[in-house]
C-alpha cells in the first residue's frame, strides 16, 4: 500500500496531509490511512490540521468505484461519511488547510472541520453531485442544512453551484480565504490558538452544538 496520507507532529499540532499525486480522491486506501493518522493525532495533538495539495484539497470520491456502483460504491460512501462524522465529533479542534479545489467529498470534508482556511484565486469549491446525476444521501443533505448559510443551501446543494474561495466564505464552506503566501502562517496561527483552548470545554460545546446531527448518525457512521 502506497503512502498517500502522512501524519506529522509539529509541537502541539498534528498535521494530516492527503497526497495521492492526483486529485486526492477518497478511496478505501485514503480512508484507511486517514483513520490511522487521526488515531495518532487524537492521541498526541491539541489541534489537528487536515490539508491537501496546492492544486487540490480533495476532488471527491474515487471515480472508478463510484462508476461501478454496486456494494463497493455503497461501502465507499459509508466509509467516506464515517471520516466526516469522525472529524465532526473529534475531541480536538480540526482545521482544514485548502489550497486548491474542494469538490463533492472534498466539500463534505470542509463542512466537517471546525475552521476552514482557503486560498484566494480560481479554485473550485462545492457540491457537484446533482449536476453529474448523483443523488445526495441524507447525511450530506443534513450536513449542508447544519453548516451552510440558509440562503445558500438550495443553490449549493440542489443547484450544484460551484464557488470561488471568496464566495465560499460567504456561503459557509470556508471561514476565511487568504493569499497563498500567507496560508501557512495563518493556518499555524489559528491552529496554535485553537490548541490553547480548554479541551474538555471545547469538546462539550462542539458536541452540544452538533448534538442532533451526531445522534442521528451515530449508529451508522459513529461506530
Amino acid at each position: 500500500m502506497s503512502q498517500i496520507v502522512t501524519f506529522e507532529q509539529q509541537d502541539k499540532i498534528g498535521v494530516i496531509k492527503m497526497d495521492d499525486g492526483k486529485a486526492n480522491a477518497m478511496s478505501f486506501e485514503m480512508a484507511a490511512q486517514m483513520n490511522a493518522a487521526l488515531d495518532e493525532a487524537e492521541k498526541n495533538s491539541d489541534a489537528i490540521v487536515l490539508e491537501g495539495g496546492a492544486k487540490c484539497f480533495c476532488a471527491g470520491f474515487d471515480l472508478e468505484t463510484m462508476k461501478a456502483e454496486g456494494p463497493d460504491r455503497d461501502r465507499l460512501l459509508k466509509t467516506g461519511f464515517a471520516i466526516s462524522y469522525r472529524l465532526l465529533n473529534a475531541g480536538r479542534p480540526v482545521i482544514a488547510k485548502s489550497a486548491g479545489h474542494a469538490l463533492a467529498m472534498g466539500a463534505i470534508l470542509l463542512l466537517s472541520c471546525d475552521y476552514r482556511i482557503g486560498v484566494n484565486g480560481a479554485s473550485k469549491i462545492g457540491l457537484n453531485e446533482i449536476a453529474i446525476g448523483v443523488e445526495m444521501p441524507d447525511y450530506g443533505i443534513d450536513l449542508v442544512s447544519d453548516r451552510l448559510a440558509k440562503p445558500a443551501q438550495i443553490p449549493a446543494l440542489a443547484n450544484s453551484v460551484i464557488y470561488t474561495p471568496d464566495q465560499a466564505v460567504h456561503v459557509g464552506f470556508l471561514d476565511e480565504a487568504v493569499e497563498a503566501d500567507v496560508l501557512d502562517r495563518r493556518v499555524n496561527d489559528v491552529a496554535g490558538y485553537l490548541a490553547s483552548l480548554n479541551m474538555p470545554a471545547h469538546q462539550k460545546a462542539k458536541r452540544a452544538l452538533r448534538a442532533n446531527f451526531l445522534a442521528k448518525y451515530k449508529d451508522i457512521y459513529g461506530a
